[in-house]
């Protein structure tokens, strides 16, 4: 029995790897929420090794990776809700779905058959019988440490290893100020802290990043068990879901025309955030450029904000493999053809002849993002109803 943990009840955070050769962070947390171990793995056999050192006795792993995929195309229900309520603080989920030869079946899935761990989000986990739950630490780093968006501290084009190692440091503070963690008064902590301070390489960070990862997911293991009000399940066993904390309460989402007892008391506002697969394209594109915009329509279908409503959209575009070097397409000449592609949505403009373009007038805010997709390319797109000027 662990003598720092008298009770020797664990709750674990997994930071898993789509594929074993790959870093998996790992962390575990006591019963009172303090830190208890933290380090990295690879292989399924070195965490069941790491698990039976450090967490003999779980109750609730909550592990950031795709866990119940059962659609063989597009997003998981629970995929489209977090993007609706966190798109707008770029902390949307990339999509996952059968053709996926990785998802088919997903690591966590086959990790939580070999353990017989519980996936049902219903249950709360037991020493005999503990509970697997798919989270998202980004979302839950917007809520919990009240950011306006997300932390860039993961490689991206333009991060420089000064710029990315000046985030880290935020998201440490961030971390030691969870009273529950205790994360000052743990050895490997520090020891994280001056890998962080003296890092110069991009490489000295990655090696980092899915670590501190873990460490946010075993807090929120052990808020599944001790603070269940303080996290939402996005989705369901059946269709998909992640668990996350609800968005910052200013900017509550409710479904257009709903009601609800527990509903923000300000007006409700009309918001769509689909997640679209293919390759973004600009103008001039030609073929690749109508492709894209039918793909665009596609996902959008049967949404329609109000009549001359003012509107705020969100890009997150995700390149394919080939728009690198001379082939990356500028930020702003995937804007214009996309939002165009949301006639559907928008209304069209009139007076604009063959091309169809959307009424774009009516856009009052735009934020956009570029980066290498990690998996298939495609866009998140939110579109949201402004209040009136």
């Amino acid at each position: 029995m662990d003598s720092t943990n008298p009770d020797g009840v664990h709750f674990v955070g997994v930071d898993l790897a789509w594929k074993p050769g790959n870093r998996t962070g790992i962390a575990v947390v006591d019963e009172s929420g303090r830190l208890h171990s933290s380090g990295v793995v690879h292989s399924d056999d070195e965490i069941a090794h790491w698990l039976a050192l450090h967490a003999s006795r779980t109750l609730v792993v909550a592990v950031d990776a795709p866990l119940i995929v059962p659609n063989e195309s597009g997003q998981r229900a629970g995929e489209n809700l977090v993007a609706r309520s966190f798109g707008r603080y770029g902390a949307s989920p990339y999509p996952s779905n059968r053709a996926n030869s990785m998802f088919d079946p997903p690591r966590a899935e086959t990790l939580a058959q070999r353990f017989g761990w519980s996936v049902d989000p219903d249950d709360r986990g037991s020493v005999g019988r503990p509970v697997c739950i798919e989270v998202y630490p980004h979302p839950a780093m917007v809520s919990l440490f009240g950011l306006s968006s997300v932390l860039p501290y993961k490689a991206g084009r333009g991060r420089t290893p000064q710029a990315r190692r000046e985030t880290f440091g935020v998201l440490l503070d961030h971390l030691e100020a969870i009273p529950e963690l205790q994360v000052s008064s743990v050895s490997r902590w520090l020891e994280l802290r001056v890998s962080v301070e003296q890092a110069t390489r991009q490489m000295h960070l990655d090696v980092i990043e899915d670590e501190l990862d873990a460490i946010l997911c075993a807090h929120l293991a052990w808020l599944w068990h001790h603070r269940r009000d303080a996290l939402r399940v996005y989705g369901s066993l059946a269709e998909g879901y992640i668990v996350a904390p609800p968005p910052p309460e200013p900017f509550e989402e409710s479904q257009p025309g709903g009601t609800s007892d527990d509903a923000p008391t300000h007006a409700l506002v009309a918001t769509f955030g689909r997640t679209v697969v293919g390759r973004p394209t600009g103008y001039g594109g030609e073929e690749r450029e109508w492709n894209w915009k039918h793909a665009v329509r596609a996902a959008f279908v049967g949404c329609s904000l109000p009549r001359d409503c003012r509107v705020a959209i969100e890009l997150s575009f995700m390149l394919s493999a080939n728009q690198t070097g001379p082939n990356e397409p500028d930020l702003d000449n995937l804007v214009k053809p996309t939002i165009d592609a949301l006639d559907g949505v928008l209304g069209r403009r009139a007076g604009t002849g063959s091309r169809i373009e959307a009424d774009d007038v009516r856009v009052d805010r735009i934020m956009a993002f570029k980066q290498p997709a990690t998996g298939e390319p495609g866009a998140h797109i939110v579109v949201r109803e402004l209040p009136p000027r």
